[in-house]
């Protein structure tokens, strides 16, 4: 299969480097920025690296896998999925403005492309998928960081961070505004919400708890199939990396 990929960042390297070493998979591009090609071309050898969606398309893919950002998403999806290509993308918090998701589903349909959305840093979402069908009557989603981990989001415009001393809840609200708002963190409220009960009816809560030292998620859903309740903490990629090891591994597996 003749694999394209957006993002060479902390996930995209991962997943260029599991990807790579399948020899039923070959990679025709990779969108990156310039000063990154040196690093792709190590990982994944003489490969086309690229900085527009034509440019990317133009190598004939077979997939497209975005592991980099809500802009790049904009930038790629519509077209990509158009075009008739298929995708896995990550950044998916994106979808929660109602008008760009119509949009971009659109596209996919128009075309018979699939987009498929992998569970990122979180678990059992096939079983919130399936039990949708039969009746959802509630699902929540409530994650726990350090204060470290919430520094240069709209967190601090909501708590002061530097004074928690103990586990505080901040932010209790719909997943649409939790993917609207924090851009940045919130596309895993945006994958449950999609399959499950939809952006509006999905619970979204954050704390800062300084107890944690890794991103904690707790998920939680009723309905006429019975109840579920998970927990998860992640690992990052690396030290300086606060992108999950988990998400890296859901698109390798996708």
């Amino acid at each position: 299969m003749k694999l394209a990929l957006i993002g060479f960042g902390g996930l995209g390297s991962v997943v260029a480097r599991h990807l790579g070493r399948d020899a039923r998979t070959a990679f025709v591009a990779v969108a990156a920025r310039p000063g990154q090609r040196d690093r792709v071309r190590a990982v994944l050898g003489e490969v086309a690296v690229i900085d527009n969606v034509a440019a990317l398309l133009a190598h004939e893919p077979e997939l497209v896998i975005e592991c980099a950002s809500h802009e790049a998403f904009r930038d790629y999806a519509e077209p990509v999925l158009r075009s008739g290509t298929d995708m896995i993308a990550v950044s998916v918090g994106v979808l929660a403005e109602a008008g760009y998701r119509q949009r971009v589903l659109a596209a996919a349909a128009a075309s018979g492309a699939s987009l498929q959305i992998p569970a990122g840093a979180i678990g059992a979402i096939d079983v919130i998928a399936a039990a949708r069908h039969a009746g959802l009557s509630h699902v929540a989603y409530v994650t726990r960081k350090n204060a470290r981990a919430w520094t240069g989001t709209p967190a601090e415009t909501m708590i002061d961070l530097a004074a928690v001393r103990e586990p505080t809840l901040f932010f209790d609200d719909t997943a649409e505004r939790a993917a609207l708002i924090f851009t940045d963190k919130a596309n895993v409220t945006a994958t449950l919400a999609l399959a499950g009960t939809g952006f509006e009816a999905t619970r979204v809560r954050f704390w800062v708890d300084p107890g944690v030292d890794k991103s904690v998620h707790h998920i939680e859903a009723e309905g006429a199939c019975g109840t579920l309740k998970l927990d998860m903490s992640n690992n990052v990629v690396s030290p300086d990396n606060k992108a999950s090891f988990q998400t890296a591994m859901s698109i390798v597996q996708a």
